[in-house]
Order: structure tokens, then sequence, then C-alpha cells
């Protein structure tokens, strides 16, 4: 029979959180059925009446054994000191034994009081703690103490750890006791998992309000600063791949972080702002200012039903977006839906994305990672030519063409893909139906224009364009 899982809270958010599962998992399936692994337990700080919780990521126990475990998902290495550890991609955990100990000691309070046996056999248990890593994290210690008690382990130890302790205790032949145990973790986590539940997640300083999206590996969350400064910004969680030596997770880092340099040179009212950057052990998690509205790729039904007068006053929008990046050196290379968000009522817009920016002031001006993902109906002529764009600002127009002709066909793509368009006498899909007005059909051939397969044929500069287009709407 495996361990026996008590869930008293919700797990961790993204990189963290996944961790925390494969460690209750493995110790669940691993150990034998004596052990009760309790995770994700609150318990309050200052005794009944005290408003602030102690987290502890799992409790493993079971007759004479009692540990407060904390994972941290730290990859490829973990240093340890006295009370701190770091890692070589330069995130560090300050006082985490000083915490661990504070948890222990606050646990054992708790566990003198109902719901928990109050028996001598539980009574006599002195409850430790220990950090858990990932199995194929490499741990060094520079306290010779914390070598000597492994303070630290991997998770492959610990489930050894707890399979020797098992064996070898013959208090775990003892089945009342067992039976105890089991049963006060159970009473506990139900008469507390419902306050529980309301207690906030964290990554790192700031309060996960809900997770929005995990795509391609990626985590974004809507989240609130820490007090005094309470605002609600936008985390985007990149998680580390361990198989990497150190040179390349160094070069990963780089490639991830490249976003975030670009956006942190562009303050416009209609670009995502990012305000910063950390580290997780397992993760680098970019900060930006929080925008509350939609991808526009998500706001096709709503785009339906409005005004061509709400369409441009997007369009414009994205225009003078693309007009700031464009002079500071900076080309987005990826315009879409996607990379629009809208305001519910269509009033504000920001542009994001910009993985694939070209910076012309860096100097690792391409992401071809990034690019090689593009969706093939984004990709300019001139890039599908030997020898590439020679003008990234009209690569940038050819997209925002492409973004008003779905704009003014609510959704629909003017062609399958750039390699057939360019390839078969640049053949767009027609307009549905006639213009409906003078304002549609001025739209409709500034669209033409911007997607002409040479670029020397579309039209330059966007400021030119805006104020042809700002003519007609006047």
């Amino acid at each position: 029979m495996p361990a026996q899982l008590v869930t008293c809270g919700e797990f961790a958010v993204g990189v963290g959180g996944e961790f925390e599962k494969e460690c209750a998992r493995e110790l669940r399936d691993k150990l034998p059925e004596q052990y009760v692994i309790a995770t994700n337990v609150y318990v309050l700080r200052g005794g009944p009446g005290g408003g602030e919780f102690y987290e502890c990521d799992a409790v493993i126990s079971a007759p004479g054994v009692c540990d407060v475990l904390e994972m941290k998902c730290i990859r490829p290495d973990a240093i340890v000191f006295e009370d701190l550890m770091t890692s070589q991609t330069g995130f560090s955990s300050d006082r985490i034994f000083s915490k661990l100990n504070d948890k222990a000691k606050i646990l054992t309070s708790r566990r003198e009081r109902s719901p928990f046996p109050l028996g001598q056999k539980h009574r006599n248990t002195r409850i430790g703690s220990q950090v858990v890593v990932p199995s194929d994290t490499r741990v060094t210690f520079k306290f010779s103490p914390h070598a000597t008690s492994k303070r630290v382990m991997t998770l492959a130890e610990t489930v050894e750890k707890y399979r020797s302790i098992s064996r070898a205790s013959p208090a775990f032949q003892d089945t009342v006791t067992t039976r105890e145990n089991l049963s006060g973790w159970s009473a506990y986590r139900n008469e507390s998992v419902r306050g529980q539940r309301r207690t906030p997640q964290h990554l790192g300083r700031f309060i996960i309000r809900r997770q929005m999206r995990r795509e391609n590996g990626i985590f974004e969350y809507c989240a609130v600063d820490e007090p005094p400064c309470k605002m609600d910004v936008l985390l985007r969680e990149f998680p580390f791949d361990p198989t990497l030596p150190a040179a390349q997770m160094q070069a990963y880092l780089q490639a991830v972080a490249r976003e975030t340099r670009v956006l942190m040179k562009l303050r416009h009212p209609y670009i995502a702002c990012v305000i910063g950057h950390f580290q997780t052990g397992a993760s680098w998690v970019q900060v930006s200012d929080w925008f509350d509205g939609e991808r526009l790729e998500d706001s096709w039904q709503l785009i339906a039903e409005s005004s061509v007068w709400d369409k441009i006053n997007i369009f414009l929008k994205v225009i003078e977006a693309l007009e700031f990046c464009h002079e500071r050196g900076v080309f987005h290379r990826n315009i879409s839906a996607e990379s629009v968000r809208v305001a519910s009522d269509f009033s504000d817009v920001r542009l994001v994305g910009f993985d694939c920016a070209l910076d012309l002031s860096a100097t690792a001006t391409t992401n071809s990672a990034a690019s090689n993902k593009r969706d093939p109906r984004l990709i300019p002529p001139e890039e599908l030519a030997a020898g590439g764009t020679k003008n990234a600002r009209l690569s940038d127009i050819f997209q925002a063409g492409v973004l008003l002709y779905r704009l003014l066909e609510d959704g629909a793509w003017p062609f399958t893909s750039t390699f057939e368009y360019a390839t078969s006498s640049a053949a767009i899909r027609p307009f549905v139906g006639p213009a409906r007005d003078r304002e549609t059909e001025a739209l409709r051939q500034a669209a033409f224009r911007m997607l002409e397969v040479r670029p020397e044929n579309r039209p330059d500069l966007l400021s030119k364009l805006k104020q042809e287009l700002q003519a007609v709407f006047a």
C-alpha cells in the first residue's frame, strides 16, 4: 500500500507548484502506508486569533517521525550556506533554514492541541525540517554542519531516507499509533481547509490573483504587488531547462530576457510596459504593468458587432505604437491579433509580444527561435527570398496590413500562407461584399497597399499612412 496523501491546501502556481506536485506523488507512491504526507499545510502564527499564516509545503508524519519539508525547485546546482541557498543562475533564498526552524516550532505547538492525538507516543515526537530539491540537482555544501545533517537532499535521497527509517523503526508496526496519526491529519485538513483556501499564493513577492494562460511552457498570471504598493501587475514565468549545461543555461536566460531588455527602453501609452524581473529557483519572471484587456485574437465576435470607427481606432493606436518603435530602431516583426490587447470597449490598446523584435542597438539583434515559430501567414514575402529583408520597417507594415485586413473582415485571413500569396500572382482573398461607406473603402485600399508583395510598393513611412487615414475619418 502507498503512503497516505492528505491535501490541506492548494499547490503553488507555475514551475514551483509543478515540483511540489511531483514531490507529493513520489513520496506517496514510494513510501509505505504508515506515512502521512500532508501537503500545503497552513499554520497560524501566534496561535488562535492570529492573522498570519506560515505555509509548509509538506509535512511528512509517521510513528516517531514528523518533519516539515520545504520544496525548492533549484536547478542545476544548489549551493548551501549557513542560512542561504543560491544557484549558478543568480537565484538566492535567504534565511531559508531560520524560516524552516520557525515553521517546525509553530507546528510543534499546534500538534499539542486537538484534533491531533495527544497520547505520549505522539507528544514525544520531535519535529524536524529539511529542504528538498529535484533529483537531478547537484548539491554543494559550504557549511559543514548542514552537510553532516543533510539539511538539503534531492527528492530521490529524501525518498530513500524515509524508506530506511521505516525499515529500521519498530514503531512502524504500531497500527494504533499509525491510525491515530492519519485521523489527526485528516481532521486537521477537514476543519481548516476552508480558511486555508483563502490564503493567497505567491510568486516571488507578488500575490497571484489567477493564472491566465499556460502556452508553450510559459505561464501568465494576474498578480498584485506587496504592500504598501499593492499595484496590479502581469507576470510571465519562463521555466528553466534543467538539462542545459551552465553556459547554455546562461544563453537561455539571455534569450528569454531579450524582450524585457527591448521593452524597458520603450515607454509609450500603447505599448506594454515592463517594469522589472526576478528569478525563482527554476524560472525567470517578467513583470509588466497590468492592462485589463483581452487579446484581439479572442475578440473577433465583439469586433464583428463593432463599427468601422472602432476598428480604425484600434488600428491607429497600433500604428502609433509601431511608429514610436521604429523611431527608436526597434522593429516588432510579429504583429498579429495575438500581439494586440484591447479594452472591452476598444478605447485602449497595448502592443505586446516583442520576443521576435529586431533591436538595432542590441548586440544580438534577432531571435531566430521565436521567429521560426511565427504564423506562416505573417512572414513578409521578402523574408522568404534569398538575402532576407533589407528594410525591417516595411516588413512591419506588411504585418500591420494583415492586421488591418483581419479587422475589416472580422478575423478572416487574406491568404493561407505568405508563400502561396507571393507565388500566385499576389492573389488576396476578396473582401466580403461591397464597401458600405467611403471610410471602409479607404481602409480596404490601404490594406491592399500595405500587403504589396514588393516592399518598395508599400506605404512608407507610418506617419504618412496615419495622416492619410486620419484625414479620411476627420
